[in-house]
């Protein structure tokens, strides 16, 4: 599987702030660089608290959190990269590192949606097609593999039912073995008193 390429980008801001969040992304992108991706990712937040509409803080802090192996909160943030952005280079960008973030959490037919998303704006990413590929031939894996289990599941259930079957079958028989045995005990206590009252009844005599 392809990995998320290291692609940090600079933005300028025209704020009031402007110091603090060009500072702030610097940092970052250093401290991603010496692969300090818990620094980085905590300096990129920063940034997208003073500039929430910045497109390119939003896909750094997307990158980071991926490094840290923080699948959910990377695709969030690139998500959030992706309704921002308005350049079509970009969004390829976005759309190729959120493939390959679904494919990281085996989100298959996700990353598959995606991996298209990001051939529609750049079909020469030859990356991106060989993930795409990878994508569509995992996914019939899985696929197989759920069909498989249903199958196996339905296999146990008619398993299980003819267990069920048989102890039912076997109780059956323990109830109505223990009826006649009560039976037999029942006439054999009537004949022993009958018996008895024969034998009393000759001794009358």
């Amino acid at each position: 599987m392809k990995m998320l390429p290291a692609i940090c980008l600079i933005f300028f801001t025209s704020t009031s702030s402007a110091q603090d969040v060009n500072k702030n992304l610097i940092d970052a992108d250093k401290q991603y660089q010496r692969s300090e991706y818990l620094n980085a990712s905590k300096l990129y937040e920063e940034v997208v608290k003073t500039s929430p509409a910045d497109v390119t803080a939003q896909y750094n802090l997307g990158v980071a959190r991926f490094r840290l192996n923080e699948i959910e909160e990377a695709t969030e943030a690139f998500k959030k990269a992706l309704g921002l952005s308005k350049d079509k280079s970009m969004s390829a960008k976005i759309f190729y590192n959120l493939g390959v973030a679904f494919l990281k959490s085996a989100n298959y037919p996700e990353a598959i949606t995606a991996f298209r998303n990001a051939l529609k704006l750049n079909s020469a990413d030859r990356d991106c097609r060989e993930n795409l590929q990878f994508a569509i031939n995992q996914n019939k894996k899985q696929l197989n593999q759920k069909q498989q289990n249903s199958g196996m599941s339905q296999k146990e259930l008619k398993e299980q039912q003819k267990s069920e079957q048989k102890l039912s079958k076997q109780q059956a028989e323990k109830i109505l073995q223990s009826a006649q045995q009560e039976e037999s005990r029942v006439r054999d206590s009537l004949r022993s008193k009958k018996s008895n009252r024969q034998n009393r009844a000759n001794k009358d005599w």
